[in-house]
């Protein structure tokens, strides 16, 4: 079924080309961001030190043989993610209190759970030598996101029964000290701007995008620089914008180390031969290879582009951007915000970044603001805004015959949702996903959590 081959060409079209084919926004917080405290279930420290990466002490469990631990599985977190066990047969009584599929697998142990649904539980026995082990949830891009820690086996000594650790908590005056510290410094500074335009060259009447998948270290949150993938150096990759009936040729160049790569055009309606799956449309394009995607733009829409290939690691690493096609039907506003969702591998994200390095929507009182959501991830996120409704008009970049009013919008993975939001309140208004251990902890707001500051 492959109609194309990869090409050392950068700008040689593969395939049937016939007729069928045819700012940051900085905003002073200083003496005016009021502290919004929002949500009212807090998530274990165990689990926000994965997300945060605080350096806040932890109790090993300490037991003796036939020691009994219990072990918490949650939406990218493990806890506790330190345990130490007497060596011999341990029991782990593992519970999944996430909202998605997880498992427990005890690395070089040759032991792990089935994959548990959110709200099972289990019991798995272990008989472990002394020595050094890394546990982990083994769905691709979870362990990457948070979902490991370490299991230090000793001879076995001290009490009989093996009991649950828990991060050193902090005192009220502490978890306010924290959120004032981060939130404070919102919107932080961070390297790297990601999803910027990225300008076509024009031959022949054709737009020529091109687009190199690496590795980068990608800064999410103020010193939280982790290992990723990404266009052109960046995460999200540049935003690509066609109008409709625009001939578009995008090329992409392979430089991922030792990683096969294809590319999807999330939406947009292309031939077959341009779909970029694996053997079903193409041949993988290899590392150090290209491969040239040509059509016509037959579909207007907030569209996306991403990896087919290794997907559940690819995408959530960085290898995502968004393809807009405006519509003349639309809806005018003042502004046109990209707002692409994604967990895994680099934490909590709103466009590449985590709080307090989001950037908030900034705009003047009596304005409208278009915010074009994309989810890349692997789990849904219902985003809320705080002080004014979301009038959704437009899924899957199909604009709907009836809009309808929201505070707060389910955004699966792959979907995209349009929402135009009437600026009536000023003010600086939480901007967060509604799955609170994606967006706020004990130390106070971290990953899917913005704001938008109606001057």
């Amino acid at each position: 079924m492959n109609t194309g081959t990869p090409s050392d060409q950068e700008d040689q079209p593969v395939g049937d080309l016939d007729d069928a084919m045819k700012v940051k926004l900085v905003w002073p917080v200083a003496g005016f961001f009021v502290v919004v405290a929002f949500g009212v279930g807090l998530v274990s420290m165990a689990a926000f030190e994965s997300n945060r990466r605080q350096d806040l002490p932890v109790t090993p469990v300490a037991g003796t043989t036939a020691a009994s631990v219990d072990v918490e599985l949650g939406d990218l977190y493990i806890k506790p993610a330190e345990l130490e066990v007497p060596a011999g047969e341990v029991t782990f009584k593992v519970h999944n209190a996430g909202g998605t599929e997880h498992n427990f697998a005890i690395l070089e142990g040759g032991a792990k759970t089935a994959m548990l649904p959110g709200g099972d539980s289990v019991v798995l026995t272990a008989d472990l030598e002394p020595g050094a082990y890394r546990f982990i949830c083994e769905v691709p891009g979870h362990a990457e996101g948070g979902m490991e820690g370490t299991l230090t086996v000793g001879e076995g000594a001290g009490d009989e029964t093996a009991t649950q650790s828990h991060a050193t908590a902090m005192s009220a005056q502490e978890m306010v000290k924290h959120d004032l510290e981060v939130t404070g410094s919102f919107p932080a500074e961070t390297e790297g701007v990601g999803g910027t335009d990225l300008a076509p060259r024009v031959e022949g009447g054709v737009k020529i995008f091109e687009l190199t998948a690496d590795e980068v270290e990608w800064e999410v949150a103020p010193g939280d620089t982790k290992q990723g993938f990404g266009y052109n150096g960046m995460v999200p990759g540049p935003t690509i914008r066609a109008e409709l009936g625009d001939r578009v040729r995008v090329i992409l160049h392979n430089e991922l180390d030792d990683e096969p790569t294809t590319l999807h055009f999330h939406g947009m309606t292309v031939p077959n031969e341009m779909d970029g799956v694996p053997v079903i449309n193409q041949d993988a394009v290899m590392p150090g290879k290209s491969f040239t995607y040509e059509f016509t733009v037959r579909n207007s829409g907030t569209n996306m582009y991403h990896s087919h290939m290794n997907a559940a690691e690819q995408v959530p690493k960085g290898l995502l951007g968004a393809f807009i096609v405006p519509d003349e039907k639309d809806e005018p506003v003042d502004q046109d915000v990209n707002m692409i969702l994604n967990d895994g591998p680099l934490g909590f994200s709103i466009n590449g970044k985590g709080f307090p390095a989001t950037a908030p929507v900034v705009i003047e009182r009596g304005q409208k603001v278009r915010i074009r959501y994309m989810n890349e991830g692997l789990l849904i996120h219902p985003m809320h805004l705080h002080g004014m409704a979301q009038k959704v008009v437009a899924k899957d970049g199909h604009p709907l015959p009836q809009p309808y009013l929201a505070d707060t919008v389910l955004v699966g993975p792959g979907e995209r949702y349009d929402v135009v939001v009437d600026a009536t309140e000023a003010g600086a208004w939480a901007f967060h996903c509604h799955v609170l251990n994606h967006a706020e902890g004990p130390s106070g707001m971290f990953g899917m959590v913005t704001a938008m500051i109606v001057e």
